[in-house]
């Protein structure tokens, strides 16, 4: 009537997970200045473009400055920044598949590639990008695992999932299976 919990955790007894430090965004003054001035235009040209498109009454200049101000300087000098960053990234290495989990907030998200569906596996100076669909789907869709060559047992972990691929370890650049 109740499963049997050891069959559980004997099955995990394969699974591995690695904490992956996040990068924390760091600006100066004068980035945090350039980022404000960007904003600005952004959002004043983009507001001025729908009020123009969609025929709307068109404000007096402070008026229509105030939104895109107020806004900018809450992502530019506010603590906006940080909060989108994520939390904490968890990487897990299972019998059969590999999984990141991000955390941020309230919010977790998780994507797992199965060893049967991995596509392709590309390397670069920052890591190994494991992919279950073609390159562009895969980057718009967050069709993807990274596994940053930061991490300690990044060889180990590469040498998995290239033998799951079916490829010898690149040295660089894209490896189709």
């Amino acid at each position: 009537m109740f499963p049997d919990l050891r069959a559980d955790k004997a099955m995990e007894a394969g699974v591995r997970q690695y904490e992956i430090p996040v990068r924390q965004i760091k600006l100066s003054l004068g980035q945090r200045c350039l980022l404000f001035i960007a904003l600005v235009v952004i959002l004043f040209g983009l507001r001025w473009f729908l009020e123009a498109a969609f025929h709307w009454e068109h404000r007096s200049l402070i008026v229509e400055l105030i939104d895109p101000l107020v806004l900018s300087a809450a992502i530019a000098f506010g603590t906006f920044l940080k909060k989108v960053q994520p939390q904490t990234t968890t990487l897990i290495l299972g019998e059969d598949f590999l999984e990141t989990r991000r955390k941020q907030g309230w919010l977790t998200s998780t994507r797992r590639i199965r060893r049967e569906k991995i596509r392709s596996v590309s390397e670069n100076t920052w890591g190994l990008t494991v992919m279950d669909r073609g390159q562009f789907a895969a980057r718009m869709l967050f069709g993807f695992v990274f596994v940053p060559a930061s991490l300690p047992e990044y060889q180990q972990i590469k040498g998995i999932v290239m033998q799951w691929a079916g490829q010898k370890a690149p040295s660089s650049g894209i490896c189709r299976n």
